[in-house]
C-alpha cells in the first residue's frame, strides 16, 4: 500500500507539473495543494506548490515565497527553493523585494557558488561593503573550489582588499588555463595596492589573449567609457580581432604618449572604485523600467534610442551606479559642483531644491567649452532644464577624458605635403619641450595607429583621411597634451593644389625638410634676418603658372612668373631683411595655372617679425 501510495504521488506530482506547463495554473493549483496536503514533510511537494502559486496573476508571489520558505526548511541542501525565492524578491520590483532576493542570494551562496545565473543575478541588488563581506564569508565555505575563489576574489577587490584578492587569484592562475578575465583581475588587484608595475604587466597579458577570450572580460572593463562608435564597432568584431580592438581603445585614452605606461587604466579603476561606494543605486529594484530593458540592453546608440532617460536608465541599472557614477567614471571629479543650483554657468538656483539630496548641478571645463549637467534625487536621475544642458550631457555620456595633470603650454606647429609614396601623405609636427610624440588613430578603426616620436620634427606618411589626433610634449618636469579630430587632405596628382607653407630664417634656398627643421616652432622671426620660403605645387600641366607670396597686415606682394616641366613644382623663395620691418604678417600664397586659367586655394601662414 506504501508504494501505491508513492507512486499515485508521482503520477500527481508528473499530472501538476504538466498542467502547469500548459497553462492550467488553476488545475494545477487543486492538484499541488492535494499533494502537500497529503505530504506535508515533502520539500518537493512544497516546491512545486510554490511554483504554481508563483505563476498566479497578481496575488501568487507572496504564498509563493512562503512555500518556498517551507521547502527550504525541509531540505536546507536544495539551492532552487532559494533561487525561487530571490525570483519572487525581484518579481516585487520593490526595497522590499530587493531585500528578499538578496537574503536568498547570501544563502545560496554558502550551497553552491554558481547555481544557474544567481552571480549574475547578485549584480542587480542593493550591495554594499557589509554585503559584499557576508557574500565573500557565504563563498569561502567551499575551500578551493574555483568558481567560489574567484567570486571571492572579485568581492575582495570591491572592498579594495587588493592583497587578499591576488592571494586567491594567483591559486586560480596556477591551477586553471590563463584567461583574460583572472589577468584583468590580478592586474586590478596589483593597482589596489599600488603596484602599479605589476598591474600593467597584468592588464598587458590580459590584452594578449583577448583573441580568445569569450567572457568578454575586457569588454566588461571597458564599455563604461566607450564612446558609441566603439560600441558598433566591438558589436562586429570578431573574437579573433578583439585584442587589436582593445589595443586601440586603451592607447587613445592613454594621457601620456611619450611613457611606457598607460596612465589611464589605474585612473579608470580607481574612478570605478570610488563610483561603487559613493554613487552605486540605493534601490535598484525600484524602477519596472529599469527591471524591464537593463538586461535586453547590451549595447546602445544614443542617436538610435528615445528620451535622455530612456539612454542612461537602463545603462545605471546595468552598471549599478546613478547616473552621476556614469558621468564620473567616464569624467572624474567635476570641476565645479553645487546642490540646490539648476545650472552652475548661469548661477540659476533652484528654488523648489530643499535637500542637498534634492537636485544638484556639475560643470566640467573642456577644450570643446564649459559642460553643464544636473542630477536629482541623489543623482539617480539626469534634469536638464535646457537644450544646452541636454546637449551637454548627451557628450559628458558619449565622451571620456584623463584628470593625469598636463599643465604645460608648449607651442606647436603642422605641415602637410604629398608623400613620394602613392596614396599617402606626409604630416610633419613641431613642438616646444625636450621631447614630443604624435599618433594618428583613424576613425574607422581599420588600420593601426600611426606613431612618431623624439625631439625636433616628427613625420608620418598616412593614408588621407579622418583621424583622431594625440599630441604629446614634455619639458622637464612638465607635460603638455592635444587630443583633436583632424582631416588629413589628399594632394592630387591632376588637380592644382598647395603644400603647407614654410617660412625659415635663411639667406640660401632651401629643400623641404631642411625648411621645416629651421622653421622656429613659435613662428617668430628676427627682424632684420631673411627668410627663405619653401611650398610645394601639385597638380600642374605643362607650361606656366603664376605665384603671388603677400602679407594684408602690411601689403608686401611677390609675384613670379614659372616655367614647369612637370606636374609638380617646388616653389622657393628668399625674402630680404628690408622687405618685411617688425610686426605681426598673415603671409598667403596662392597660385594660378595659366595653361589651364585655374587657381589654387590660397595656403597662410601667421608669423612675427621682432
Amino acid at each position: 500500500m506504501i508504494a501505491l501510495a508513492l507512486a499515485l504521488l508521482v503520477v500527481q506530482g508528473s499530472a501538476a507539473e504538466s498542467l502547469l506547463a500548459a497553462g492550467d495554473v488553476q488545475a494545477a493549483l487543486k492538484l499541488a495543494t492535494k499533494i502537500v496536503e497529503q505530504r506535508p514533510r515533502d520539500a518537493q511537494a512544497h516546491f512545486l506548490l510554490g511554483r504554481v502559486h508563483y505563476a498566479r496573476p497578481i496575488i501568487g508571489r507572496y504564498p509563493a515565497l512562503e512555500e518556498f520558505k517551507t521547502a527550504a526548511h525541509l531540505d536546507p541542501n536544495d539551492p532552487a527553493p532559494l533561487y525561487w525565492q530571490m525570483k519572487v524578491g525581484f518579481f516585487l520590483r520593490s526595497d522590499e523585494g530587493d531585500y528578499m532576493a538578496r537574503e536568498a542570494l547570501l544563502r545560496l551562496f554558502a550551497l553552491t557558488p554558481d547555481y544557474l545565473d544567481s552571480w549574475a543575478r547578485f549584480q542587480d541588488v542593493y550591495r554594499n561593503p557589509k554585503i559584499w563581506r557576508r557574500a565573500e564569508r557565504a563563498l569561502a565555505t567551499h575551500g578551493e573550489n574555483l568558481v567560489a575563489l574567484e567570486r571571492r576574489a572579485e568581492l575582495l577587490i570591491a572592498l579594495a582588499d587588493g592583497r587578499a584578492a591576488d592571494s586567491l587569484l594567483a591559486i586560480i592562475v596556477a591551477r586553471r588555463a590563463p584567461s583574460s578575465a583572472a589577468y584583468l583581475m590580478r592586474s586590478e588587484a596589483a593597482f589596489l595596492m599600488g603596484r602599479r608595475s605589476a598591474g600593467f604587466a597584468w592588464h598587458d597579458s590580459a590584452l594578449a589573449r583577448a583573441d580568445l577570450d569569450s567572457t568578454d572580460a575586457l569588454w566588461a572593463e571597458a564599455w563604461l567609457i566607450a564612446t558609441p562608435s566603439e560600441i558598433a564597432r566591438h558589436a562586429v568584431t570578431p573574437l579573433g580581432e578583439r585584442r587589436a580592438f582593445y589595443e586601440r581603445f586603451w592607447q587613445q585614452r592613454d594621457p601620456d604618449l611619450l611613457t611606457s605606461e598607460n596612465e589611464r587604466l589605474p585612473e579608470h579603476h580607481t574612478r570605478r572604485a570610488e563610483a561603487s561606494r559613493v554613487y552605486r543605486l540605493l534601490h535598484p529594484q525600484r524602477s519596472i523600467y529599469h527591471a524591464k530593458w537593463a538586461r535586453a540592453l547590451m549595447t546602445f546608440e544614443m542617436r538610435h534610442l528615445g528620451s535622455l532617460q530612456d539612454t542612461t536608465l537602463p545603462l545605471a541599472f546595468r552598471a549599478g551606479l546613478t547616473t552621476a557614477g556614469l558621468v564620473f567614471v567616464r569624467h572624474g571629479r567635476p570641476d565645479r559642483q553645487a546642490s540646490c543650483v539648476t545650472d552652475l554657468l548661469r548661477g540659476l538656483v533652484d528654488a523648489r531644491c530643499s535637500s542637498f539630496l534634492d537636485s544638484e548641478s556639475w560643470l566640467y571645463w573642456t577644450p570643446q567649452g564649459p559642460l553643464s549637467v544636473r542630477f536629482r534625487d541623489g543623482g539617480e536621475y539626469f534634469e536638464p532644464i535646457s537644450g544646452e544642458q541636454q546637449r551637454s550631457t548627451r557628450v559628458l555620456l558619449e565622451t571620456d577624458r584623463s584628470t593625469v595633470p598636463a599643465p604645460l603650454e608648449a607651442r606647436a606647429w603642422s605641415a602637410l605635403f604629398r608623400s613620394g609614396d602613392l596614396g599617402l601623405t606626409d604630416v610633419y609636427y613641431r613642438t616646444s619641450g625636450d621631447s614630443a610624440a604624435a599618433v594618428l588613430w583613424d576613425t574607422a578603426g581599420q588600420i593601426q595607429p600611426i606613431r612618431a616620436s623624439g625631439a625636433g620634427l616628427l613625420q608620418l606618411s598616412i593614408p588621407p583621411g579622418p583621424y583622431h589626433f594625440g599630441l604629446d610634449v614634455h619639458s622637464a618636469d612638465k607635460r603638455g597634451r592635444w587630443r583633436r579630430d583632424i582631416r588629413v587632405p589628399h594632394f592630387s596628382a591632376v588637380e592644382l593644389g598647395l603644400s603647407s607653407l614654410v617660412l625659415a630664417p635663411s639667406a640660401e634656398l632651401l629643400d623641404r625638410e631642411p625648411a621645416l627643421r629651421g622653421m622656429p616652432v613659435d613662428l617668430v622671426y628676427p627682424a632684420g634676418t631673411p627668410l627663405a620660403s619653401y611650398v610645394e605645387i601639385y597638380g600642374l600641366t605643362t607650361g606656366r603658372f603664376l605665384g603671388r607670396l603677400f602679407s594684408n597686415a602690411r601689403v608686401v606682394v611677390f609675384e613670379f612668373d614659372r616655367e614647369t616641366e612637370g606636374s609638380t613644382s617646388y616653389e622657393r623663395l628668399i625674402i630680404e631683411p628690408d622687405h618685411l620691418p617688425a610686426g605681426r604678417y598673415r603671409m598667403t600664397l596662392s597660385v594660378t595655372d595659366l595653361t589651364r586659367n585655374v587657381k589654387s586655394e590660397s595656403v597662410t601662414l601667421e608669423i612675427e617679425i621682432r
